[in-house]
């Protein structure tokens, strides 16, 4: 699976890229949908004008051609990174039940 880590305004330290790429690799338990990419992109959040320590982080990936993305705000990076996580895990765990169904 290949994952492309981003940002403008935070600088993605290596522990940082570490741990999203470990959390991410684990979407490899669904092998039925076929995950190849995973583009994860994080920003700080702008408030008047300002940057906060608040953090956005939007995760886009196809699977089979169809694309999902999701995007999430929290207090700090990995606040949000987990909200998003959490997010994608639950959608991809009701595609397999579904992809079951058929």
């Amino acid at each position: 699976m290949n994952i492309m880590l981003s940002s403008k305004t935070v600088e993605l330290t290596e522990q940082v890229k570490q741990f999203f790429q470990k959390k991410l690799a684990r979407l490899q338990k669904f092998p039925s949908l076929g995950v190849r990419k995973v583009e994860v992109i994080v920003d700080r959040v702008k408030r008047k004008g300002r940057n906060t320590s608040d953090a956005t982080v939007e995760v886009i990936t196809e699977v089979k051609g169809r694309r999902f993305a999701f995007k999430e705000i929290g207090s700090n990076l990995y606040q949000a990174f987990f909200r998003v996580y959490s997010k994608l895990e639950e959608k991809f765990r009701r595609e397999v039940g579904e992809r079951k169904r058929r």
